[in-house]
């Protein structure tokens, strides 16, 4: 796939998602479709001065996404000089529409409980099990025409992406972290994938990874917006059914250990509650810029291993 394809995919989604929030934010505010800016102080009174910021802004990375991928399979039908009628072609075409369905689903089903938590003035929050018979359902149904011969493999890959939703719904607060990493995180899926000849498949992670730059601008402290189970969900889909779809288990493991570190404090309360490592630092009063670049250098010392050399 030409350097030009790739750069184009990428660029077009971030400027989707960037210029997209301009309109999306702004009109989300009016809406009042919004959450306190800290989980303490949900009880108190939002005319009081509480600093309110938009959720749902998960939907700029949808958008993004949609926007490179239209652009990104036309361009590569005309220009990338591959067979289309071939065997290759065709399986290529049929992962990316199962991971693409699975992670629009799970937009979908984000979208719907951050609309319920609006309504219900965020009294609501959506239950573990919930969550797990959601990704269960759409997992099944949008992977299995890939393991159709192989359906052990479906039942490999479902408990995986299950814990991967899971470990990102628990860490929705750190929106920031969370697109950071998969900025960190989604090049090395793109450059196993080229490795491997998968090169219209890889055209997926590019444009997540250019929707998440382009998110950036709304969600890097201070943050304008909140991405929401709408953008969370939609984060937890992409790596974990690409990985799991392509047999990448070696760095779907490296990739959850980054995971694992930051969850790790949530087994010891402290002060009576529990936190992430990420949470922890920012009450310990660590900048931003830092907590961020901790986090990034960890997930590339992880990822290194997996790398083709």
């Amino acid at each position: 796939m030409p350097v030009w394809l790739q750069l184009i995919a990428a660029l077009s989604a971030a400027a989707a998602s960037g210029v997209m929030g301009a309109a999306l934010v702004p009109f989300l505010r009016r809406l009042r479709f919004c959450e306190p800016e800290k989980p303490a102080a949900q009880k108190k009174d939002a005319a009081a001065g509480e600093k309110l910021l938009p959720t749902m802004c998960g939907l700029l990375l949808a958008f993004g996404i949609l926007t490179g991928m239209v652009l990104g399979v036309t361009l590569f039908r005309e220009f990338s000089g591959t067979d289309t009628t071939g065997q290759s072609f065709r399986t290529q075409s049929l992962v990316l529409i199962c991971v693409l369905a699975h992670g629009l689903l799970m937009t979908a089903a984000g979208f719907i409980t951050d609309l319920l938590t609006v309504r219900h003035r965020l009294r609501y929050r959506i239950r573990p099990i919930l969550l797990m018979g959601v990704v269960l359902a759409v997992t099944a149904g949008t992977l299995y025409p890939l393991f159709r011969e192989h359906p052990e493999r479906l039942l490999l890959s479902i408990p995986v992406v299950l814990c991967w939703q899971c470990v990102r719904h628990t860490a929705q607060e750190t929106d920031g972290i969370g697109v950071t990493l998969q900025v960190v995180q989604l090049p090395a899926v793109v450059i196993l994938l080229l490795s491997q000849g998968q090169e219209m498949t890889a055209l997926y992670p590019l444009t997540a990874l250019g929707a998440c730059m382009g998110c950036m601008v709304w969600n890097l402290p201070p943050a304008k917006c909140r991405l929401g189970c709408t953008g969370s969900y939609l984060i937890g889909s992409i790596v974990p059914t690409l990985c799991a779809a392509l047999g990448l288990w070696k760095l779907l493991v490296l990739y959850m250990i980054v995971y694992g570190v930051d969850l790790a404090p949530l087994l010891r309360k402290h002060d009576g509650r529990r936190m992430t490592l990420l949470s922890r630092m920012e009450e310990a009063g660590m900048a931003p810029w830092k907590r961020l670049a901790l986090l990034a250098g960890f997930a590339l010392l992880c990822i290194v291993p997996a790398l083709p050399l």
